[in-house]
């Protein structure tokens, strides 16, 4: 569709008036797409590797295709197969100024880290994306990678177009000392990049763990990374320099944030059974599934290979209950779906702590509240925290906007297989860019999926 070229599992200028109605079950065994987080990585570093790199079973998405693109446009060289795709990396250092602006789409990973791989470098690029992105905020990137020696060229709100000269074009990358004031594995992940072409060695302390596929990949491919743990909450990283990155293949496990709006779907549903297969185990990103067995969900988690399990879900009668900020990090990009399941659950559930859901693709915390009301459920926001009451029966009939964010718009599809009159959501589009085999997913599992009449609702 996006990277294979292949036709589309559905009809992509219809996908916007995609609905699902009510469902009775849902059964069988289903496959989710490649990791996102993983699967931008991959690119990214096969870019400074140097020498060919092999990735397989990488998520075919609009956000990658673009992060994809972006890596052509600063030199690597790319050969799409059937079945993996075929990276030969320009090495360390070497990055290509391009020849126009890289068009980055709606993939905030993608940019963020592309412009920490440029900090480091002697390219001068600029980035811009859709309406979406241009209106996120790149300013907790730019401040460290500015003390690091890059060049920012940008107006006053430090959001997209973003042009950015590296350290090296005029100098040398300076070593840094960073302190994270927000739990972000993006920012966390730009200034690893920028590091790699430092003299010395750079320091990134974090107070709340996230997200750490960039350390991982960058061990594996030879670079001397370290982790110094100071208490549960506290982490020191450093890395030193280098000159060289080596080559290695990968093969992209299932995404877990894809999975749990599977795993929602069958739990919410009467008489559902499902079984998840080939997703990656890593226990920060199944925390979603510790939340909902905790509310009292039937899920078994069933550890296949070193990095992969399989999930097996059945309907379950939900209870609400706190879930404490402690645990926002790890649940960032599974707020939306939680309050799905928060909805249909017995008793009151307060997600404590939601302040940075309000900079990611939407203003998600508003969304959230607002999607909820207009559905029918008793919703309430306290300062960073939201108050959901759950309830057996919840009305739906009316139209949400996702604001061209894809969480946002699975999450009430998804909401829509148990209300009373069907949901219609406006922004469907935006799931192209995780999950683009989302209704044919769900249709397979038992969902029946209809088309409004209406053009773009």
């Amino acid at each position: 569709m996006f990277i294979k070229k292949s036709k589309s599992d559905f009809n992509i200028k219809k996908i916007n008036n995609y609905y699902f109605s009510g469902s009775d079950s849902l059964s069988g065994s289903i496959k989710v797409p490649g990791d996102k987080s993983i699967s931008q990585r991959a690119l990214i570093i096969s870019l400074i590797s140097t020498g060919k790199t092999i990735i397989e079973d990488i998520l075919d998405s609009e956000d990658v295709y673009h992060t994809m693109q972006a890596v052509t446009q600063l030199g690597a060289m790319l050969r799409v197969h059937n079945n993996y795709i075929e990276v030969k990396g320009v090495g360390l250092g070497n990055l290509v100024t391009p020849k126009k602006p890289i068009y980055m789409g709606n993939s905030g990973t993608g940019t963020r880290l592309l412009l920490g791989l440029v900090a480091g470098s002697n390219a001068l690029v600029t980035f811009y994306g859709d309406s979406s992105l241009t209106e996120r905020p790149m300013d907790r990137v730019l401040l460290p990678l500015k003390e690091m020696g890059a060049r920012i060229m940008c107006d006053d709100s430090n959001k997209l177009p973003i042009t950015i000269m590296g350290a090296r074009a005029k100098g040398f990358t300076l070593p840094i000392d960073y302190k994270l004031s927000i739990p972000s594995a993006q920012i966390k992940s730009a200034i690893l990049l920028a590091a790699l072409t430092a003299r010395g060695t750079s320091f990134v302390t974090e107070y709340k763990k996230s997200r750490n596929y960039t350390e991982k990949m960058l061990s594996e491919r030879g670079v001397i990374l370290k982790n110094k743990k100071i208490n549960k909450s506290k982490n020191i990283i450093s890395i030193n320099g280098t000159s060289f990155i080596k080559p290695r293949n990968i093969k992209v496990p299932g995404d877990p944030s894809s999975a749990a709006f599977l795993a929602v779907a069958a739990t919410i549903t009467k008489k559902s059974s499902i079984t998840i297969e080939n997703v990656l185990h890593d226990k920060f990103r199944l925390g979603v599934f510790n939340i909902l067995k905790k509310m009292g969900a039937s899920i078994n988690i069933v550890r296949l290979e070193k990095n992969t399990c399989k999930i097996i879900v059945k309907s379950s009668k939900l209870k609400n209950f706190n879930i404490e900020s402690s645990n926002s990090s790890a649940l960032i990009d599974e707020y939306p779906i939680l309050s799905i399941a928060a909805a249909c659950s017995e008793g009151i559930m307060v997600m404590k702590g939601l302040g940075e859901l309000r900079y990611k693709e939407s203003d998600r915390f508003k969304a959230i509240v607002e999607g909820l009301e207009k559905c029918g459920v008793d919703v309430k926001s306290l300062k960073d925290n939201i108050i959901i009451k759950g309830r057996k029966k919840i009305k739906g009939g009316c139209t949400i906007d996702a604001k061209n964010d894809h969480r946002i718009a699975m999450s009430f599809n998804i909401l829509s297989l148990i209300t009373e009159e069907p949901i219609f959501v406006r922004g469907n589009k935006s799931i192209l860019t995780s999950f683009p085999g989302f209704f044919k997913t769900l249709q397979e599992l038992g969902v029946i999926s209809l088309t409004h009449e209406k053009k773009n609702i």
